[in-house]
């Protein structure tokens, strides 16, 4: 349960001004696409209404992290054709949600960047997991795996604006005590990432599915996460766990600690992946990251 002594509602408030609402594209391609009938044009017509963003979701689709060996990309309805719908959504959120995670260095262990880099590598581990286990919705774990820790984007960007530390108090106590950045926060009595997480996705309007993994990412036991119904929604918190922690294993990006705690037998057991199989997988996420560090790369340097 979370402090009484702590109002989330008003963090909530008090960081609006400092981090912005999803551009208007991405509601609206949500809304689109959750349509099953929805057509590329309509697709096509949402994109093409933002010039900018079109150019961006172009440039992106034409990396080696999105088309892969396919011919190059060159129009708004060919990335719809080449992409998809959902790989086309998580696109425009990608670089939507980057501009967030612009701002100083607070101290030398810890950037925005590196955080950026870490959620966008959980984002890809997500995925890779996600279609290892021949499930149909990579796409949405992508999603759910790049905003899992927005709560900590917040947290720092209150930090900012409040003049205070309490965020790099917490991520110097993981390093000091070997423990994940959750623990830290139950130590020192701070806000929980995951909470204001699922406040502001719940504010943005994202899916149930993304509240529910940015709720209870760090809860490794299904009975304890309420109002998580469905084994669909079960499975994609699992996947993000595992994920979190392989991505946090192979020291890609920085999340506020190096101490990630390991998916417990049984989380391994839902998923039905054994000792040879799991090791296999973060070979795939291994690879998987190399293609993610490209794409870093690309957005470091301003192209997009």
């Amino acid at each position: 349960m979370e402090s009484s002594s702590i109002n989330y509602e008003y963090l909530v408030g008090q960081i609006q001004r400092n981090l912005p609402t999803l551009p208007t594209i991405v509601n609206e391609l949500t809304n689109v696409l959750q349509n099953p009938d929805a057509s590329t044009f309509a697709v096509e017509d949402v994109m093409t209404a933002d010039q900018s963003m079109t150019m961006k979701i172009l440039r992106v689709a034409n990396t080696s992290f999105y088309r892969g060996g396919r011919e190059r990309v060159t129009d708004a309805n060919e990335a719809i054709g080449t992409l998809g719908f959902e790989k086309i959504r998580n696109v425009v959120l990608t670089t939507s949600v980057f501009k967030m995670f612009s701002g100083p260095s607070a101290e030398q262990k810890f950037s925005l960047e590196g955080l950026w880099k870490h959620c966008l590598g959980v984002a890809s581990a997500s995925r890779c997991i996600a279609n290892f286990l021949g499930k149909s919705w990579s796409e949405r774990a992508y999603t759910c795996g790049l905003v899992h820790d927005i709560g900590k984007v917040a947290r720092f960007k209150l930090d900012e604006s409040e003049e205070t530390e309490d965020f790099i108090t917490d991520s110097q106590t993981s390093l000091d005590k070997k423990i994940n950045f959750y623990k830290s926060e139950l130590i020192n009595q701070s806000p929980r990432h995951d909470y204001l997480g699922y406040l502001i996705c719940k504010n943005w309007g994202l899916s149930s599915f993304v509240e529910g993994v940015v709720r209870w990412h760090h809860e490794p036991q299904p009975e304890r996460r309420q109002k998580v119904t469905s084994e669909e929604a079960h499975e994609l918190i699992d996947v993000v766990i595992l994920a979190n922690w392989a991505v946090n294993d192979q020291k890609f990006g920085f999340s506020g600690h190096e101490s990630p705690d390991k998916p417990s037998d049984a989380l391994l057991a839902r998923l039905n992946l054994n000792p040879g199989q799991t090791d296999h997988l973060c070979k795939d996420i291994e690879n998987e990251l190399k293609m993610t560090e490209d794409f870093c790369d690309l957005l470091d340097s301003g192209g997009v």
